[in-house]
């Protein structure tokens, strides 16, 4: 006799394999949790955050995860979506309302976010990323979540790689898209569609009647992006079908490449910094390397500073002034507001240089400090009991605050002669290129006091109310 009792109805397999993409995403995350962390403490069970535009590949991840939460997938308890408006369309507002609804009927927590949009030098689209990010980290942080996961999948990530490939990038840029990133302070970036295609997405969203929006500037072929999504991926699709999945496997090969480059350049990045002062390399150990690795190990010490990495051709710029110019001042390469400095078979960077007032007359009337935003610092009048300026006379006439002008001569020790500042300088280590930067005091025509060097041991003496000059450099009132 038949059995009665009805089987389950059959997975659609697509369904499954989206779902199944998302849920092993999320696993690997927990198991990936940072050393010494329960990977399922409350944070990695506390809220998900999604990034949802209201387009069809978001609306398709939102509705994959509700599924999950519906199910009560384990690893998380709420699910968030987000919502960056950009303000830069006249849709903007009417998708919010659209992505409102959506989440009121699936009873989702809905968060919109209005990001403001200032376009950089890398152009509109990579500030309205940046935006993004940033509100969605914001996002992230406030409703405690560790995890932001966004729709990207199998062609955007092949997209990403072709754009790059155009512009010329090496191998970080070429990994397009890796599946899970660091983001902001203590979150990650999560891509669980990356192996999944366009169509498949769109097949999924129609099964499912998924109610979406269309971001009509995805019509315009003038963008790359849109060119080769409308018109080069079309052809590569029937010169050689199926070769996505080819193409995936090649980004990762060059992700792994990029992973082992990276290694490579942090070993080396720390036999250079050993046994130099904080922050800096050492030039020997540097000219040690093969010329390929060395513009690694400059590139990661520049990010390690937080600054972007320059191009190629700015690499072997510095690299190759560092190891090769023949003075410590010669070499002056500027990165964002840095500057890379040479000083004694060592690379440092610094605050770059500001214009400087040459000449800031000041007065003296027994204040322990004088604030001198010309120069980034203060001026600092501390009594003492030991040699210093008599007091009366530092109050009875003008001082001026000069740099140099070039023949200055000076005399910090009572036993030496009095030289020229540049002999000076150079006996006490002070950086050529820092020598601009310090300030001298005068009084009158005489030289009285040079930051970095102290006081003309000619003006002052010990007996009476006596004051000590001392200089303290403030790179936070530079451009004040």
């Amino acid at each position: 006799m038949a059995s009665s009792r009805k089987r389950p109805p059959k997975a659609d397999p697509l369904e499954q394999e989206l779902l199944d993409a998302l849920r092993g995403a999320l696993a690997a995350q927990r198991m990936g949790a940072a050393p010494g962390r329960d990977p399922d403490d409350g944070r990695r069970g506390g809220p998900l955050v999604v990034a949802y535009s209201g387009g069809r590949d978001s609306t398709v991840l939102l509705d994959l995860a509700r599924r999950l939460r519906d199910a009560r997938a384990p690893g998380w308890r709420k699910l968030i979506a987000v919502h960056v408006h950009h303000g830069l369309l006249p849709q903007a507002d009417d998708w919010v309302a659209h992505c409102e609804r959506v989440c009121g009927d699936w009873r989702i927590p809905f968060d919109v976010r209005r990001a403001s949009v200032a376009r950089g030098s890398r152009g509109l689209e990579a500030a309205a990323r940046d935006a993004r990010y940033a509100a969605l980290a914001a996002a992230a942080r406030e409703h405690g979540a560790c995890v932001v996961l966004t729709g990207h999948h199998l062609d955007d990530r092949i997209e990403t790689f072709l754009l790059q490939w155009l512009r010329g990038a090496g191998v970080d840029g070429l990994a397009a898209m890796p599946p899970s990133r660091a983001f902001d302070a203590g979150l990650t970036l999560l891509r669980p569609l990356l192996d999944v295609s366009r169509e498949q997405i769109d097949r999924y969203a129609r099964a499912r009647q998924l109610p979406f929006v269309e971001d009509p500037s995805n019509a315009d072929t003038r963008l790359a992006r849109n060119a080769l999504r409308g018109r080069v991926l079309p052809e590569l699709e029937a010169i050689r079908g199926g070769f996505r999945r080819a193409a995936a496997r090649s980004v990762e090969l060059v992700a792994d490449a990029a992973d082992v480059l990276r290694d490579l350049a942090t070993t080396d990045l720390a036999a250079c910094a050993d046994g130099a002062p904080n922050g800096m390399l050492r030039l020997d150990r540097l000219a040690a390397l093969a010329p390929a690795r060395r513009a690694l190990v400059v590139r990661e010490w520049l990010a390690a500073a937080g600054l972007e990495a320059p191009s190629r051709a700015r690499l072997r710029e510095i690299v190759d002034q560092a190891l090769n110019a023949r003075g410590d001042a010669r070499l002056l390469v500027r990165i964002s507001d840095r500057e890379v400095r040479r000083h004694r078979g060592l690379l440092l960077l610094r605050p770059a240089a500001a214009p400087l007032r040459r000449q800031v007359p000041i007065r003296w009337q027994g204040e322990t400090e004088i604030v001198l935003p010309e120069w980034g610092g203060v001026l600092r009048f501390e009594p003492t009991r030991e040699q210093g300026f008599d007091a009366d006379w530092l109050r009875a006439a003008p001082l001026e605050v000069r740099g140099r002008g070039g023949g200055e001569r000076f005399k910090p020790h009572p036993t030496r002669p009095s030289k020229t500042l540049k002999r000076l300088f150079q006996e006490a280590g002070v950086a050529e290129f820092e020598r601009a930067s310090l300030p001298l005091v005068w009084r009158g025509d005489d030289l009285i006091y040079v930051a970095g060097l102290g006081p003309d041991v000619r003006m002052i003496d010990t007996g009476g109310e006596r004051v000590r000059l001392d200089w303290r450099p403030d790179a936070t009132l530079l451009g004040d």
